[in-house]
């Protein structure tokens, strides 16, 4: 009887224990799950607007520079008269500790529609027409205001800074500084400590598509033009990726991958040309292992807690049934046992202020009657 007793008391208590504990560790474990997910993933939010914003920051100061050297009244006067020698004298000792210093990798005068007039960066090679690949100097050149973004050309993605150059109030022609994609992409890989790609798409790489395809494998429609991780690029990166974050508009796109055994985030936003068209995409490739590892610690101790507390509440309950509810009911069963066979001069009494020490009074009653039968 002792061990029904406990089976049809104590059990199903635990049953429901175990169901509510179970629910309870799971809610907190999918909680803290998703804020450490949010958490991840707003930073890496903030690390891709970063990056563009690095890029960004790039541009500015290209067009700023330009803007500078354009509004040089010895510049204008210089470029309008066609003095070549002129110019590359008087700017290119500044150029060489700029290009040192800073990385600056283009510096040139343009006579329109797109001329090359002076490359202050290879001052050897100039005459060339550039009208066919050169859209930003063919812009600045044309509408006689300055633009600054990225252009894809024969070399890949440059950084530009182009304005236009007036000498004695007509215009002569253009002036533009930029950089390389690169060099950029690697000043944000420092702060942040997370690889950065950038893919473009073929329509906008026309120039230079069978070129990239020799050396990097193309992701669908698109080719990773640089990357500060290369291997890992190609080797997360999917079709499905940025079909996704196309489909996702300018917002950023967030998805897992794995790779070599470790966990990664991969966030996508569209780029845009100078012109505000879309030729490929910012990507970030964040590890994600000690985030996954800490997702597992904290199931690991929301179980070790949980169980604990399981197992404490089990013993409470197991000891305080056995001592408000099942050694009482073993002591009234000795006791009618030992009425039933007319051992009726002990006294039963159960003190427990409830039901069983009314039954206990009442089976007591039972044996003084019955005694006074017998007498």
């Amino acid at each position: 009887m002792k061990q029904g007793l406990k089976s049809k008391t104590i059990l199903p208590v635990m049953v429901i224990l175990v169901l509510v504990m179970s629910g309870l560790a799971a809610f907190n474990y999918v909680s803290q799950v998703s804020l450490l997910t949010d958490e991840a993933e707003e930073t890496l939010k903030g690390v891709l607007n970063t990056a563009h914003g690095i890029l960004n920051a790039r541009m500015d100061l290209y067009q700023q520079m330009a803007t500078l050297v354009a509004g040089m009244p010895s510049a204008a006067d210089s470029f309008g008269k066609g003095e070549r020698k002129k110019l590359l004298t008087e700017f290119s000792p500044g150029f060489e500790i700029l290009k040192k210093k800073f990385g600056l990798a283009q510096f040139q005068f343009h006579t329109p529609p797109a001329m090359s007039f002076l490359r202050v960066h290879q001052p050897e090679k100039y005459g060339d027409d550039l009208s066919s690949f050169r859209f930003t100097v063919l812009s600045v050149n044309e509408k006689r205001a300055g633009v600054r973004g990225i252009e894809i050309g024969r070399a890949g993605i440059g950084l530009r800074g182009v304005e236009p150059v007036f000498s004695k109030g007509n215009h002569v022609g253009s002036v533009e500084f930029g950089g390389e994609l690169g060099p950029a992409l690697e000043d944000a890989k420092k702060v942040f400590n997370t690889d950065v790609t950038v893919l473009i798409s073929q329509e906008a790489a026309t120039q230079v598509w069978q070129e990239w395809q020799k050396s990097l494998k193309p992701v669908g429609n698109y080719a990773p033009f640089y990357s500060t991780n290369p291997a890992l690029t190609q080797g997360i990166i999917r079709h499905g990726t940025l079909a996704a974050a196309k489909a996702a508009g300018r917002a950023a796109y967030i998805e897992h991958a794995a790779a070599g055994g470790r966990e990664y985030y991969i966030a996508v936003s569209p780029l845009t040309d100078f012109s505000g068209k879309e030729v490929g995409f910012l990507g970030i490739l964040m590890d994600r292992t000690a985030v996954v590892a800490k997702i597992r610690r904290t199931l690991a101790i929301n179980l070790a807690v949980y169980a604990s507390i399981l197992a404490l509440v089990s013993v409470v309950i197991n000891i305080s049934l056995r001592k408000t509810v099942i050694s009482p009911v073993i002591a009234l069963t000795n006791a009618a046992d030992a009425v039933s066979m007319g051992k009726l001069a002990d006294k039963i009494e159960i003190k427990s202020n409830d039901e069983l020490e009314t039954l206990a009074k009442s089976l007591d009653r039972m044996r003084v009657s019955m005694k006074k039968l017998l007498e």
